[in-house]
């Protein structure tokens, strides 16, 4: 209950408070001018709560005196039970209740939820550690500006308590003893319970005591109206004129702001009055109906928090229910979308209703008006206008860099079309406002049933969905054989080449670790996504994204979801049918899923058309993620994808950091508002991850869910004598940068991380992560000499793409002309061959991940051919298929699809040498 009431009320607060705060902290790159920007900002936001309370404070006093004399008589000459009848009775006749004397309170009831709104911000922001403003030595903790003895005297809330009282000093003069005491009362309690907080929460509330005090001096000028537009004028002469301002660079974007903040602010007086005169000529209907107004304004406020709370919500977690179930300590994915429900809530229906119950009837027309339009326009912009930017994480932020500036044409069209809908709303207003009502109750209704529908659909999903397994203790899942041959392929997810020769310069003992590897550097991956990159990886150059694309017209009936799982099944099912041990975890997208998934392993239509039958192990006693195929060996199936992650955390002494639940949590109400907005203004809603001002949580709870899996990879695998093993392993270590202590790069001493390394590259945590996996790796090939398994293992460690860096240098061209950044597409390829050795070499064969392969059975089994094309995994002319796409992350919820991009300018061509421009070229059909 409490944690509802905290989302409605003090959760939206928070949210506005971030903002506000970071925008003003990017135009002064100063976090103590943000803080006291912030305290302006807030006083200027509630001064009209202010006004409304203190005109009920002078009613409750005027009443009170009026009827002072009254209640007197009547104490004096009745008592018990019959003088509190005769007082109700007074009361009554007065039209007056006792419970009306909470409106002389309410000038310091409203500012508790703003006050512990900014408690909970402030304190938690990190940006204020060690930050020195004014004599103020650290912002992150309490000023202590002088000892008295082992006693910190902290002078800031002192000065605010006396500030604070002045304030009600002046405010009181001429009230009540019952007001003052009320008022002292108050400033005693801040004194205690801010002493020890830290000072930008001090100087915080500091700045909004002097605010109080000027506002309070203002209420007794003659003319505070006048007061006021005056130094209003000056602020808006010293925004234009400003050193800030003149000197600023004029790539800052704030500094074009403060200048047209400056030209607007003393026009703003005058467009109120003008906005007010015109408000009383329109809507007479909204003047007169009351009834009619209100249920405007509550309908549409319902809708839009039916909009922004439930039904973008629920359609993302719809889409992809695995993202949202089973996330950190939560098992249901409903806590995501009721706390996103109570943000909504707070948003458009409590704080909104808050001020249309206070004001007058010209600011309810308005606020009428505007929620009812604005409604219609956000479910525009949200289902027409919804835009293209790809897939994004589970958190909501999307997983590939965004332009969002959209093309003229596109603006207009939305300009014309919400103009379009206001202008309708406000026609069917003045003409016909039942057929608006109606409309607007059929908006919220219709929302509703999307959510509901939404709703429901989860529910099955998480009904259906398994409890994932988290091992307390270490089992061996990989078996590698000593007497026959084993291939063991590790697709490290994200893997940067050119990282490589720096990882051996950083770790030279490495060179002799990965005894008998080949480095390929000359390799490239047709698609810089995973999803586009993977299927040639496993499958070959017939399932490269061109060649999938042409194969949409050959096998019409085949969807990307079907290619996807046969490049998956692929190498699984030629070493089955020459009687190996196959055993696969977690290869990416299982049947196009985010999350691992059996299923394709146990049924498959297409294996039955092509002859392979399938069996299900109806033996209890075999584990569940294993199948047989007639005639073959079995497949195994292992889930490892933080599996390990807890125990982990719990052998080391460590602690899981709740990344993904806390940015879910903070970052959905943002990701309904992007939508709602028109697309023109939506990179301002998403600016620096939705306005994020200090990241206190790290992401290493994802980078663990795949580091211990490289890290435990000695203990979980077991040396028998059985039949040889074919082991394929997707690992995402690499795709979660996160810094590591050098020169170990092991992740349990790297909390407070003191030392870098000596590379170039010390400062990219990408290059970090990458020394750390390849030093783990390093450990398990110990292991597999140890046990006598490694000359008769091929291992392949491969990529699925490229990535960036600044300081690597890679030779590789910037072709001219070309929208096409090679080291997207530059994937990395080690091989150790049988009974090879040697310190690691460099081969500048031309290669791709495609032949991935081909390069595992080559040498194991003579002639491969695919199992479900019948063709040789080996390809004469790399560069016949070499055609690389460049799109758009897709979303894997689009299941239907037969064929990649088509657009021409998103694909390009790459032969023979990766590091010549020549051979970079657009692709034409």
């Amino acid at each position: 209950m409490f944690s509802a009431l905290y989302n409605i009320i003090i959760l939206p607060l928070n949210t506005l408070l971030e903002f506000f705060y970071q925008f003003i902290f990017e135009a002064t790159n100063n976090p103590g001018i943000a803080v006291i920007g912030l305290s302006f900002v807030v006083t200027l936001c509630t001064l009209p709560l202010y006004m409304v309370a203190e005109g009920w404070q002078e009613k409750e006093r005027e009443t009170q005196i009026m009827l002072k004399p009254g209640i007197e008589r009547i104490k004096k000459f009745f008592k018990g039970d019959e003088q509190y009848m005769i007082l109700n009775t007074f009361y009554r006749q007065n039209h007056y209740s006792p419970i009306m004397a909470l409106r002389s309170s309410f000038s310091l009831l409203i500012q508790v939820p703003f006050f512990l709104a900014a408690y909970h911000f402030l304190s938690d922001l990190g940006t204020l550690k060690g930050v020195s403003f004014l004599f103020i030595k650290d912002f992150g903790s309490p000023d202590e500006t002088f000892h008295i003895g082992n006693f910190a005297v902290n002078i800031l809330p002192i000065a605010m308590t006396l500030i604070n009282c002045a304030s009600g000093f002046i405010y009181s003069k001429g009230h009540s003893a019952k007001e003052k005491i009320q008022i002292y009362a108050f400033a005693a309690i801040f004194l205690v319970v801010l002493y020890n907080s830290p000072a930008g929460l001090v100087v915080y509330w500091t700045m909004n005591n002097i605010l109080s005090l000027v506002k309070n001096i203002f209420y007794k000028l003659k003319n505070p109206k006048k007061v006021l537009y005056v130094i209003l004028c000056l602020f808006a002469a010293f925004c234009i004129f400003s050193p800030f301002t003149v000197l600023a660079s004029s790539k800052n974007g704030f500094k074009k702001v403060i200048f047209v903040l400056g030209i607007v602010l003393p026009l703003i007086p005058f467009a109120v009055i003008r906005l007010a005169r015109l408000t009383d000529r329109s809507f007479k209907i909204l003047e007169t109906n009351k009834k009619l107004r209100a249920s405007l304004f509550v309908f549409s406020a319902i809708a839009l928090a039916f909009l922004s709370g439930l039904a973008i919500p629920s359609t993302i977690m719809e889409s992809e229910p695995n993202n949202y179930c089973f996330v950190d300590s939560y098992s249901s994915p409903f806590i995501f979308l009721s706390t996103t429900f109570f943000q909504a809530v707070g948003f458009f229906i409590l704080w909104p209703t808050c001020f249309y119950a206070l004001f007058s009837v010209r600011i309810k027309k308005i606020l009428a008006v505007l929620f009812t339009a604005g409604a219609f326009i956000a479910v525009t912009n949200t289902f027409i206008f919804g835009g293209h930017y790809g897939p994004v994480e589970a958190w909501l932020e999307f997983m590939q860099p965004q332009v969002f500036t959209p093309k003229l044409s596109e603006i207009i069209l939305n300009l014309t079309v919400l103009l379009a809908i206001f202008a309708g709303f406000v026609f069917l207003l003045s003409k016909f406002p039942k057929i608006a009502h109606s409309l607007s109750v059929i908006l919220m209704i219709s929302l509703g049933a999307v959510s509901l529908k939404n709703i429901a659909s989860i529910q099955k999903a998480y009904k259906n969905l398994a409890v994932p397994s988290y091992n307390n203790e270490l089992e061996p899942i990989f078996y590698l054989s000593k007497t026959h041959k084993n291939v063991l392929v590790i697709m490290q997810d994200r893997l940067f080449n050119p990282y490589i020769p720096y990882i051996f310069d950083e770790l030279p003992d490495l060179r002799q670790k990965f005894d008998g590897f080949v480095n390929y550097p000359n390799t490239v991956s047709m698609g810089k996504l995973t999803m586009i990159g993977t299927p040639g990886l496993f499958g070959g150059y017939d399932y490269t994204p061109h060649r999938m694309n042409e194969r949409a017209l050959e096998e019409p009936q085949k969807t990307l979801q079907d290619k996807h799982n046969e490049a998956m099944l692929t190498l699984p099912l030629i070493f089955t049918a020459n009687g190996y041990r196959a055993q696969v975890a977690n290869l990416p997208y299982e049947n196009y899923l985010e999350q691992p998934e059996s299923n394709m392993y146990l049924k498959n239509p297409d294996l039955e058309r092509n002859g392979i039958q399938l069996e299900s192990a109806s033996d209890p006693n075999v584990n569940p993620y294993t199948v047989k195929y007639v005639g073959h060996e079995e497949i195994q199936h292992n889930h490892v994808l933080g599996t390990y992650t807890n125990y982990w955390y719990a052998r080391h002494g460590m602690e899981k950091e709740p990344y993904i639940s806390t940015m879910i949590f903070r970052n959905f109400i943002w990701f309904s508002f992007f939508k709602m907005v028109p697309p023109v203004i939506r990179g301002g809603v998403y600016h620096r991850k939705y306005w994020l001002s200090y990241n206190k949580w790290d992401n290493s709870a994802r980078f663990v869910d795949n580091y211990a899996v490289i890290d435990y990879l000695p203990e979980l695998t077991k040396v028998d004598g059985g039949k040889g093993s074919l082991i394929l392993l997707d690992n995402e270590a690499t795709h979660e940068p996160t810094a590591l202590q050098a020169p170990e790069y092991d992740f349990r001493k790297s909390k407070d991380i003191t030392n870098k390394g000596n590379s170039p590259l010390k400062n990219e945590d990408a290059f970090s992560t990458s020394c750390g996996i390849f030093n783990r790796l390093s450990e398990f090939f110990d292991y597999m000499k140890e046990n006598g398994v490694y000359d008769n293992t091929k291992i392949i460690i491969v990529s699925d793409h490229g990535s960036f860096s600044k300081g690597a240098k890679t030779d590789l061209p910037k072709p001219n002309g070309l929208k096409v950044s090679p080291q997207n597409f530059v994937a990395s390829l080690l091989v150790k061959d049988f009974n090879s050795h040697g310190e690691i070499k460099d081969d500048y064969t031309f290669m791709t991940n495609a032949d991935t392969p081909y390069l595992a059975t080559k040498d194991v089994i003579e002639n491969a051919v695919h199992p479900f094309t019948h063709k040789p995994l080996k390809v004469e002319n790399k560069n016949d298929y070499t055609i690389l796409n460049n799109a758009p992350a897709q979303s894997t919820r689009i299941r239907k699809e037969k064929s990649f991009s088509v657009k021409d300018s998103e694909w390009f061509t790459v032969k023979d040498d990766v590091f010549k421009e020549e051979n970079w070229g657009q692709f034409k059909k």
